[in-house]
């Protein structure tokens, strides 16, 4: 065989294990072609604008977050009296919070619930970076709407053992403290949903995930305990 053939066939497997390798690095195919569509505009873009044609509701409790707020019955959880709107949108990053704040705040709510940056952390922004559009976020939300009450959850930790997140505890922990410092920096609430759902490692608990980075329905449980004390 040719000298060329052979470097032909070296790049090649190469490539293969490489790409192998992102995909595990992303959690499976599954995870992989699911992240992927995150790269397209639709799915933030759809539940935007679907936000922005409902009626306003003065005074409401709003989740403000990513896929975690997402799928979570929080108007079930907490009632509809004040109204209580889920803002989450599967796969949404902090500057895409920044960017849909006016729609969330022509509602002067009355609170907000406010968890986001575990998918920046899963796509490699750096964590200096995701604090400085956080708390752009807490203060944008404080000059404009000075009466809402915001509380600052912390990330929930993941647990890769069951499936690769993308991001690891420790860097979770690391933002969590820079939320916290951010927190008191304005007198606002911090408010730890994480570290009851931890197992003895330090890993979200088997007992409220099945993919290592979601929550089923008891770790939404342990997350309402966390904040009802906070919701009349």
């Amino acid at each position: 065989m040719k000298p060329w053939l052979y470097t032909s066939l070296l790049i090649n497997v190469l490539g293969i294990a490489l790409a192998l390798f992102a995909v595990h690095r992303l959690g499976g195919w599954k995870y992989t072609w699911l992240k992927l569509q995150r790269q397209t505009a639709g799915l933030y873009h759809h539940r935007v604008q679907h936000f922005e044609n409902l009626d306003d509701k003065p005074g409401a409790i709003i989740f403000l977050g990513d896929s975690q707020t997402e799928q979570a019955e929080w108007h079930e959880f907490f009632g509809d009296h004040p109204a209580v709107l889920n803002r989450g949108i599967s796969g949404d990053f902090a500057q895409g919070v920044l960017d849909r704040l006016a729609e969330v705040l022509r509602h002067k709510p009355a609170k907000i619930f406010l968890l986001i940056g575990v998918n920046d952390l899963v796509f490699g922004s750096s964590i200096q970076d995701i604090e400085a559009v956080y708390s752009q976020i807490v203060a944008n939300i404080r000059a404009s709407s000075p009466q809402t009450e915001l509380y600052l959850q912390s990330l929930i930790p993941v647990n890769n053992h069951l499936r690769k997140s993308g991001t690891n505890n420790d860097n979770i922990a690391d933002l969590n403290q820079r939320i916290e410092a951010i927190a008191h920096a304005y007198a606002l609430p911090f408010v730890d949903i994480g570290t009851p759902m931890k197992d003895a490692e330090g890993n979200l608990s088997e007992r409220f995930t099945e993919d290592g980075l979601h929550l089923n329905g008891l770790g939404y449980q342990v997350w309402k305990n966390e904040i009802k004390k906070f919701i009349p």
